[in-house]
């Protein structure tokens, strides 16, 4: 009976309860909303609908580009030699009818740009380098699709390369590497061809360098300071001159041998095959921009002499000129001649005239341009952008981005290496077997 009592007495307490709550819930919200009135209190306003989960399509989504055939996208590039045969060289930078003993044979690498490569080697060849000691070396990675009786690139193709004319209207040598290589490789295949060819030395240049010699003899070098010369030697006797310099026994007295002649930094160059094989040559994992700084360090440490030279103008550019001014004729630039025996017509300028001059202050623009506009450094590398559907295309954007990777990967590589990020290894205290064995000196 009792059990049933107190049943009875938590029903009505559950009764009470309810009709309490019942009689109290208007209250309660009106003094809500007195106070949202008072601003004392904010309600919140609608929920916002989650936004709707965009599915990717299915297939590629292509990057919004630049239709690359587009006139702003790139200009149609245009052969800036016009002339079957070679005009005669300027006479008083011709080559020595019988050739110096020494073997002076000039690598000239080539990846992409051909007018920019066509300029450098004619301006070589018109300061005295004679045709048959330079050797254009297509590093285009095109397995020879370049020489080709009817070559399948054309010359919109960044890789695109007038074999038929270097070799049959320059003079020139050509070869190929068997497939595209990286800076410091593509130097590992010059010392591996001089060791072919039994060279002991060889001269090399950058594509993008232009050289003339000093004609007015007044020319100080980037490298060297030195009084004016006396009497005119072309820029290639004067290489000569500088390479006959270490067959001296005193020359690279105190070192262990000589390594490298710098022209301009190593625009041009002049190497001992034997002290690059010393040091097992370039490292080929350190494949751009790094590689020269940990080649150069390499030979310093070793006590190997590196040294500076001097032979003439050579400037970096990276935009053609007319290719008539180098042949150093008085012509009337808006009356071009149509041949090259019209040309051979023309009278010569003043050996260091005023044609002279004008040459040289358009050259020096043309570096300037490329050297204080960050944007134009590398515009060369770009300017072609055809061959879409031609062997082995590669589109030129792509191209440079996967360049830009691998220069910063070999840089991360250099420093791993040496455990420091600049050129300055020997100076901050590292020696050759410190390689891969310090810690970074920049946390």
């Amino acid at each position: 009976m009792a059990r049933y009592k107190g049943a009875s007495v938590l029903f009505l307490l559950y009764i009470l309860l309810i009709f309490y709550l019942w009689t109290k819930t208007p209250e309660l919200t009106t003094q809500r909303v007195e106070v949202a009135q008072e601003g004392e209190f904010e309600t919140p306003g609608p929920l916002n609908p989650p936004p709707a989960v965009r599915a990717r399509p299915p297939g590629p989504i292509h990057k919004q580009l630049l239709n690359v055939e587009s006139s702003h996208a790139s200009r149609q590039v245009v052969d800036t030699f016009q002339y079957k045969t070679l005009p005669d060289i300027p006479s008083w930078n011709r080559p020595p009818k019988e050739h110096v003993p020494e073997k002076t044979p000039l690598f000239i690498g080539f990846t992409r740009n051909w007018p920019l490569l066509q300029q450098c080697v004619l301006s070589y060849i018109t300061a005295g380098w004679p045709a048959e000691d330079i050797y254009v070396v297509d590093n285009t990675g095109t397995m020879r699709s370049n020489f080709d009786s009817q070559p399948k690139i054309t010359l919109q193709n960044p890789s695109y390369l007038n074999v038929d004319r270097l070799r049959n209207v320059f003079g020139v040598n050509v070869i190929s590497t068997p497939t595209l290589l990286t800076f410091s490789q593509l130097q590992n295949f010059y010392i591996y061809t001089a060791l072919e060819n039994e060279w002991e030395n060889y001269f090399w240049s950058h594509m993008d360098a232009i050289v003339l010699p000093d004609e007015d003899l007044t020319h100080a070098p980037l490298n060297q300071q030195r009084n004016p010369a006396i009497s005119h030697k072309s820029l290639y006797m004067r290489a000569v001159d500088e390479l006959r310099r270490t067959s001296d026994p005193n020359y690279a007295e105190g070192h262990d041998g000589w390594g490298i002649r710098f022209f301009e930094y190593d625009w041009l160059a002049l190497n001992n095959v034997q002290s690059f094989v010393k040091m097992g040559g370039w490292d080929p994992l350190i494949g751009y921009y790094s590689a020269d700084c940990d080649m150069y360090q390499r030979l310093q440490m070793a006590g190997i002499l590196l040294d500076t030279a001097e032979a003439g103008w050579i400037m970096d550019v990276g935009r053609t000129i007319d290719l008539n001014l180098l042949f150093r004729r008085k012509y009337n630039p808006d009356m071009p001649p149509k041949t090259a025996a019209d040309m051979n017509k023309l009278a010569e300028d003043k050996m260091g005239g005023e044609g002279f001059q004008h040459l040289i202050k358009l050259i020096q623009a043309e570096a300037e341009w490329k050297n204080n506009d960050p944007s134009a450094r590398n515009h060369w590398q770009r300017r072609q952008l055809g061959g879409q559907g031609e062997p082995f295309h590669r589109d030129p954007r792509g191209f440079e981005q996967a360049l830009e990777i691998l220069i910063r990967s070999g840089d991360e590589i250099y420093s791993e290496k040496w455990g420091h990020m600049g050129c300055d290894l020997k100076e901050s205290g590292l020696q050759l077997e410190d390689a891969w064995m310090v810690e970074h000196d920049w946390e």
